[in-house]
């Protein structure tokens, strides 16, 4: 176990956004997740978990006690099955999924992140959700058991999901087989039309808000005229209004007044109450 003290999160984020954390944990091996909850436990404080911090904003005072997964990187494809651990990159991921014929994995390009936060959001688009191939989540309870969940114990819906509150170790997956030129030609077509409509190289953490049921959040943003619109160095992209970036320095707090300014005029015009899909910390 690797244990820093007062580590800055800012570069560990999507956002280039966030404080320290007082405690900084990093476990080589899986039974030392256990051992860091019950460091915390111990000690009365909470234990956040770190994947890629590309759908996270941490406030500018940090906190108090980190894990991140960085150590647990493996993943392995057998024809349609498919192993990963929770700090595997997700993009990489996918790349293998589609080199070994696995369909579906189109849905999923150009997700930014781990696979172990993909799992707990149910990552996914208008072409899919990486829920709908999980066979089962190995996790480890907030009370510091190891256990392994089947998919339907794991309540993946829209953005979210039942793994709330645990940490996600590892996932098995099952796909569809099917021809992998097709699938690399779907990937890269999905690839463009993102590319077309998403900042994609800004310092962002994608989309900040879930779209409400039969409604876009971006539509209702940009409607309300704030493409563009700027609070310190948090800006509106002028691409996709439902992305907002840290192009000058921005703190949290520039970030979350924004969030909050888009949040009450889109109330207010619309009668929307927009939720984050993002994570602030």
């Amino acid at each position: 176990m690797i244990l820093k003290r007062d580590e800055l999160l800012a570069p560990r984020t999507s956002y280039r956004i966030g404080g320290r954390a007082e405690y900084f944990f990093i476990p080589e091996r899986m039974e030392e997740v256990s051992q860091a909850m019950s460091y915390c436990r111990a000690k009365g404080i909470d234990l956040r978990v770190l994947g890629g911090g590309t759908n996270l904003l941490v406030r500018d005072e940090g906190c108090r006690a980190v894990l991140s997964l960085e150590r647990f990187k493996h993943t392995d494809c057998f024809g349609p099955f498919a192993k990963a651990e929770a700090g595997a990159s997700f993009p990489a991921f996918v790349k293998k999924l589609a080199d070994n014929s696995c369909q579906g994995a189109e849905a999923l390009c150009g997700i930014p992140g781990t696979v172990g936060g993909a799992l707990l959001m149910n990552a996914g688009g208008h072409y899919g959700e990486i829920g709908e191939f999980v066979k089962r989540v190995k996790v480890v309870e907030p009370d510091g058991r190891m256990v392994t969940l089947e998919r339907d114990q794991c309540g993946f819906r829209y953005r979210d999901s039942d793994l709330g509150g645990r940490i996600i170790l590892a996932a098995d997956f099952e796909f569809p087989e099917g021809n992998r030129e097709e699938i690399r030609n779907r990937m890269r077509e999905i690839f463009a039309k993102k590319k077309s409509s998403q900042p994609l190289h800004s310092h962002s953490a994608g989309c900040v808000f879930k779209n409400p049921p039969g409604a876009a959040a971006g539509r209702m943003i940009d409607e309300c005229g704030f493409k563009g619109t700027r609070i310190g160095g948090a800006a509106v992209s002028t691409v996709h209004a439902n992305f907002l970036t840290n192009d000058q320095d921005a703190s949290a707090a520039d970030m979350l007044e924004l969030i909050n300014r888009i949040r009450g005029q889109v109330r207010e015009r619309h009668g929307v109450d927009l939720q984050l899909e993002i994570k602030v910390w």
